[in-house]
């Protein structure tokens, strides 16, 4: 009996370990859904990697919440239906072009309060080398719940 014990903890190991704490799935429904696309480009335009995610590291919803806020009083976000539920949906596109060789990691969104940087998502990746001219443009898309 303890033999069987000992094999199945040893076999729950790797499951537990196997978890990441830190990382974040978001789905449609919850107070904000988070998706992003990233293409990278080479300087001749060609495509070199895209990545996609719904599942980030970290995600500052203190700061996100008036971030949305914020874009969404432009008014240029449309309501959409999902499943018979309406959605606020605001994009945003950020595009960066590299000066020099490195290699990118993770894909950050941050926004500027009261001169400051603030880190609102990050979506940590293997990542990917860059070279003078690369272009990566990420778009982040972001479905809130419309309250009545």
């Amino acid at each position: 009996m303890k033999a069987i014990l000992a094999l199945a903890a040893l076999a729950a190991i790797p499951l537990a370990w196997g978890e990441d704490s830190s990382a974040y799935q978001t789905e449609i429904g919850d107070a904000v859904f988070i998706f992003v696309q990233s293409t990278l480009r080479d300087s001749d335009g060609t495509l070199v990697a895209y990545l996609e995610s719904t599942k980030f590291t970290d995600i500052n919803y203190p700061a996100l919440g008036p971030f949305l806020d914020y874009e969404s009083s432009r008014g240029n976000d449309p309501v959409v239906s999902i499943d018979g539920s309406q959605y606020q949906a605001i994009r945003r596109v950020q595009t960066q072009t590299f000066h020099a060789d490195g290699l990118v990691a993770s894909t950050n969104l941050s926004d500027r309060l009261d001169g400051d940087t603030v880190h609102l998502v990050r979506f940590a990746h293997d990542g990917y080398p860059t070279a003078p001219g690369d272009t990566l443009e990420s778009i982040w898309t972001f479905l809130r719940p419309v309250v009545p």
